[in-house]
């Protein structure tokens, strides 16, 4: 059975701080024996595309992303990755999304 998760990790414009995010995604999983997540990297403008053409698990936004194109998906925010204030909490509520 594929037990990988899904995960939209997303960005404003270009695809640099979604880079950051998506490695950290990768990282949460790795340090604690979890299956790599499958990372759906893109904008935000991009993301209800991405949710009506695949099952996610759930979406890691680097910035604020509009609760209309979520569609009710657990969204985890992902700024402190960026500025690196609050790593520790974002990448426990990463842990537990891939756990769940």
């Amino acid at each position: 059975m594929d037990n990988k998760k899904t995960v939209i990790v997303c960005c404003a414009s270009s695809m640099i701080t979604s880079t950051v995010a998506a490695g950290k995604v990768r990282d949460v999983a790795s340090s604690n024996g979890l299956p790599e997540p499958r990372i759906i990297q893109c904008k935000f403008s991009e993301v209800e595309g991405e949710l009506d053409t695949n099952k996610v698990d759930f979406i890691v936004p680097t910035g604020n992303l509009d609760e209309t194109v979520t569609h009710g998906v657990k969204t985890i925010l992902a700024a402190a990755f960026v500025t690196g204030i609050g790593e520790d909490k974002v990448e426990n509520q990463i842990l537990e999304a891939l756990k769940a």
